[in-house]
């Protein structure tokens, strides 16, 4: 915006925090319902998992298809935000896109090995597709949304009360915390600090929610007030 006042879009931020949370929570019942038992994070023989995947694809499919919905909102999120902001810090909101938009290639480039590309391997070439998918989307997308995260908190650091802002950073770390995992190959620190991420994230978007909500509310109580001229 060329006047340089952030956009009034407190509604649709506060729909598109919602929508990112509840596919958090939609995403966490589809891991454990479809995805975990064909998961690396278990320490399930590869045989095994190489098995459920061909006997349970359609589920597998099912959960991995939420995954990417979920990534979109997602990255819907961080558009509203950044729609926001752009007229104050038209840089940083620029940027974050580019780096969230790139992050959501990875991660859906990730998702498609392990919907399409999994299912029917043998162990050796599951082994091989798996770490190809999370290089995509544990390691680089991963890096990719937490920075975007981190250059939009920044840009509207001045409309987030400040237990939000500290909450905003435990989120981002934690996204880089799981890709710090997945370099290292850890796989018990890949199971937590991505249950740490999903669990930051859904509260971090619901409190924003509300937050922008309420932003929201207060500006229609303000355009419906109308003082009687006898006053």
């Amino acid at each position: 915006m060329a006047s340089g006042v952030p956009l009034d879009n407190s509604r649709r931020i506060a729909v598109a925090a919602f929508a990112a949370a509840g596919a958090g929570v939609v995403g966490l019942a589809g891991v454990q319902l479809c995805l975990r038992p064909g998961l690396p994070f278990d320490g399930v023989d590869l045989a095994q998992r190489a098995q459920y995947l061909e006997r349970h694809g359609r589920c597998w499919s099912w959960g991995w298809m939420l995954a990417g919905i979920g990534a979109l909102l997602v990255v819907n999120l961080y558009r509203v935000l950044a729609a926001r902001w752009e007229g104050t810090c038209a840089g940083k909101c620029r940027m974050a896109m580019i780096l969230a938009t790139a992050g959501m290639g990875a991660d859906f480039a990730g998702i498609a090995l392990w919907m399409l590309v999994a299912p029917g391997l043998d162990a050796a070439g599951l082994s091989l597709v798996e770490k190809m998918a999370a290089a995509l989307s544990l390691f680089a997308a991963k890096i990719l949304y937490a920075s975007a995260g981190v250059l939009l908190t920044l840009a509207g650091r001045r409309e987030f009360p400040r237990p939000l802002f500290i909450l905003s950073f435990g989120v981002w770390l934690a996204g880089l915390a799981v890709a710090i995992a997945t370099a290292r190959a850890a796989g018990s620190a890949q199971i937590w600090s991505l249950a740490a991420l999903v669990v930051l994230f859904i509260a971090w978007s619901s409190l924003l929610g509300f937050h922008f909500l309420g932003l929201e509310a207060g500006r229609a109580g303000v355009a419906v007030f109308h003082p009687d001229p006898r006053d």
